[in-house]
């Protein structure tokens, strides 16, 4: 019985082992007088890790379940100081790197955006690419810091937002060039990823996922990512909308299929989304004027709280269906179609077929405008 025990032991504390990854960040900094804290954060920030930064040197070590982006960030110990930075002076005291098993070091004689990073075969990949392309980060930096001095609706922000996208395109060609030179890293993995976006767009993703190596994608995180884009397939333009059911305010089941004819937004939302609760003035003008034209929408809140919802329900004036399962995240809709963001929404023509994603503000009346003739 001993050695049995033991051996099960055994086999937890291997497989433990293979799974967790032991880093060791060692960093040298230029030495001040001023006192500072460095923080580490990975997985979407879930993780992280924070040490004082003595004689312009600090260590950080923790555990991974594989290579993964992260970030540093240098702020001053005095929480005023801390608090009242400049975008620019953000971007120099953050670092963008992979983490893998091993020891990494951070070396900069400057600022910590200019730090020299070495590491294993996926962290020196990653700071190349850091290198390539600091020049479209350091202008994005500028044009976010300018944006600050203007009113949202003044005529230069459409003028900053354009050179901003244009930015963006410019990264995703130094991207996809990237993964054409290493289909096999890491970190091209993590490049399709971003690809994706909060919405979970396809369109740029698939170009790059096309150009793994089949033991990355058959990698664990590989295996992942291919998952999430089976799943996307589902909201894409041109894609025939999945069936589902969800109860509404009375706890009737309302099924998609049951719009069929009609053109139908389907809108995922959250009574605590700030930006969803945003959105509702232009969709209730929207739905006022198109909803005698064969228009219908069709809320999904990812609710958990049922008064919540049908208090926002009232307070916002919704009038057309409203439905949802109360589990949150886990809403049956929305792990059908994938969603990871809200707010999120796809118009649907009268055969089922998704011919519009993500329609914010004006653009959901145009769209409407166009389809309604």
């Amino acid at each position: 019985m001993k050695q049995s025990l033991y051996v099960i032991l055994m086999l937890v504390s291997l497989l433990s082992s293979a799974q967790e990854k032991k880093f060791t960040i060692e960093g040298t900094l230029p030495v001040t007088t001023k006192k500072f804290n460095i923080s580490l954060r990975w997985n979407s920030g879930e993780r992280n890790k924070e040490v004082k930064v003595s004689n312009g040197r600090f260590v950080i070590s923790g555990t991974i379940d594989g290579p993964i982006k992260a970030m540093l960030r240098l702020s001053n110990q005095d929480p005023l100081l801390a608090k009242d930075v400049t975008i620019s002076e953000l971007m120099d005291n953050s670092l963008e790197l992979f983490l893998d098993e091993g020891t990494i070091t951070v070396i900069s004689k400057t600022t910590l955006a200019d730090a020299e990073v070495k590491g294993s075969m996926a962290v020196n990949d990653f700071q190349s690419f850091h290198i390539q392309t600091k020049g479209l980060t350091t202008l994005q930096s500028k044009i976010y810091e300018a944006k600050r001095f203007y009113s949202s609706n003044n005529e230069s922000v459409k003028i900053l937002n354009q050179m901003l996208n244009e930015l963006s395109d410019l990264t995703y060609l130094e991207e996809m060039k990237f993964v054409k030179e290493h289909p096999s890293s890491s970190v091209s993995l993590y490049m399709v990823k971003k690809s994706l976006g909060y919405d979970i767009n396809i369109v740029k993703a698939l170009p790059m996922f096309s150009l793994l190596t089949d033991s990355l994608i058959q990698s664990v995180n590989g295996k992942k990512l291919k998952e999430i884009i089976e799943t996307a397939k589902k909201s894409m333009i041109g894609a025939k909308a999945a069936d589902f059911v969800q109860p509404d305010i009375n706890g009737s089941n309302i099924s998609l299929s049951s719009f069929k004819g009609k053109y139908v937004l389907v809108d995922f939302w959250a009574s605590w989304c700030v930006p969803c609760r945003a959105e509702g003035p232009g969709m209730i003008k929207a739905y006022t004027k198109f909803k005698d034209k064969n228009f219908e929408i069709y809320s999904v809140t990812l609710d958990e709280n049922k008064e919540k919802w049908l208090k926002a329900i009232k307070d916002d004036h919704y009038t057309w269906v409203q439905a949802g399962d109360m589990k949150g995240w886990e809403n049956t809709a929305a792990l059908e179609y994938g969603i990871n963001a809200i707010p999120f929404n796809f118009l649907i023509d009268p055969n089922g077929i998704i011919i519009s994603r993500n329609l914010k503000g004006e653009a959901l009346e145009k769209k409407l405008e166009e389809v309604l003739k």
